[in-house]
């Protein structure tokens, strides 16, 4: 079987990474001729990505650009495949409409919510941002045959267009994420976050309980891996900057995951990576009760959900208090990642997948 990915990204960023560029070791092994398209490279996507102002404008003209360019080659490259695999791509109406003629073969991957919008009170170039995704994607989806989503919520506004909806979360590369040790160790207790600046604003959910356990608990450590925009006097804080080639020696530095979201049509779509992360490195956590992350940690399992400022502070403090209980819910974590969320399990059920899609080689 031949399928053509077209990934929005190279595999920095963790959406096209896990959702194109991890599978294709396991695709590979199992006799598919998998080519990949990437529309914004790397090296030039960071570069405009992390700008502000009149850099977003470059960005956003940047991406319409190579997006048009991508449809062009996946229309001219679709008749040599028995799959068109397209992650997050939006086309132009008029190729997308045109890629209909091959629409028993396409699948459309997309993460996120990205058909509302992402935070209130953005500027226009954002709500501009915000229209574009919300019509691109459905446009994207009446184009395909299929879609493939992180969760129930995406999944419902996917079937609205596009007649198969399949879900999976994740995946998580449990090989790669697994339990360790840091290489340098400290006493206390360390609680850990990590993500980019869009989401570090929702550590201001948890200000409050961070300032009342920091009374109490004099050894507390908070440990932030991504870019800056949160600072709190009530724990000592260490801002890590985000590496994939430190990412995962730094994740072990963490005693227990935080995971604190609001609750809105945006962070509904949200699927659970952070979670996903903490779990498979045996890492307990504790997250808000939102879309997914209501799955992800069985409550008093692998972890705890916490929705108001007291149910933060008693989940956290008996993670904090207890060491053995920090271990037992690390373990039944990682455990649950291995089974349900895996890249492995994952990788085999996108080849049941793609093999549907593609009948010719039933």
């Amino acid at each position: 079987m031949r399928v053509f990915f077209v990934a929005l990204t190279g595999p920095r960023f963790a959406a096209s990474r896990t959702r194109v560029f991890d599978y294709l070791p396991f695709l590979k092994a199992n006799g598919v001729q998998a080519d990949v398209s990437i529309v914004l490279p790397d090296r030039i996507s960071t570069w405009t990505y992390s700008k502000r102002g009149f850099g977003r404008l470059v960005h956003y003209t940047w991406v319409w650009w190579c997006s048009l360019l991508a449809g062009l080659r996946t229309l001219r490259s679709a008749p040599r495949y028995h799959v068109v695999f397209v992650q997050r791509v939006f086309f132009s109406a008029p190729i997308a409409w045109l890629l209909r003629r091959f629409s028993s073969k396409v699948i459309f991957d997309f993460d996120d919510a990205i058909f509302t919008t992402e935070a209130p009170g953005e500027d226009w170039m954002a709500r501009l941002r915000t229209w574009h995704h919300s019509r691109g994607l459905a446009r994207m989806l009446r184009a395909a045959s299929r879609a493939l989503v992180e969760n129930t919520y995406t999944a419902t506004y996917a079937a609205r267009y596009c007649p198969r909806v399949s879900i999976i979360t994740g995946p998580i590369d449990t090989e790669r994420y697994s339990p360790g040790r840091a290489v340098e160790e400290c006493e206390g207790v360390t609680l850990g976050w990590i993500g980019s600046y869009t989401s570090a604003p929702y550590l201001e959910l948890i200000r409050g309980p961070l300032a009342d356990l920091g009374v109490r608990h004099r050894h507390l450590r908070l440990s932030l891996i991504g870019e800056g925009g949160f600072h709190t006097d009530a724990v000592p804080t260490e801002w890590r900057p985000w590496s994939l080639e430190t990412e995962v020696q730094d994740l072990r530095r963490f005693d227990i995951g935080l995971m604190p979201l609001p609750d809105d049509p945006w962070t509904r779509g949200k699927g659970g990576y952070k979670l996903l992360q903490y779990l498979s490195m045996g890492i307990p956590a504790v997250s808000s009760p939102v879309g997914i992350n209501r799955e992800i940690v069985e409550d008093g399992v692998n972890g705890f959900c916490a929705g108001t400022h007291d149910e933060w502070v008693s989940c956290l403090e008996r993670l904090i208090r207890d060491r053995a209980l920090r271990h037992r819910l690390g373990k039944a974590g990682r455990a649950r990642m291995e089974a349900c969320y895996s890249l492995n399990r994952s990788s085999r059920r996108l080849l049941r997948i793609l093999n549907s899609a593609a009948p010719a080689q039933a």
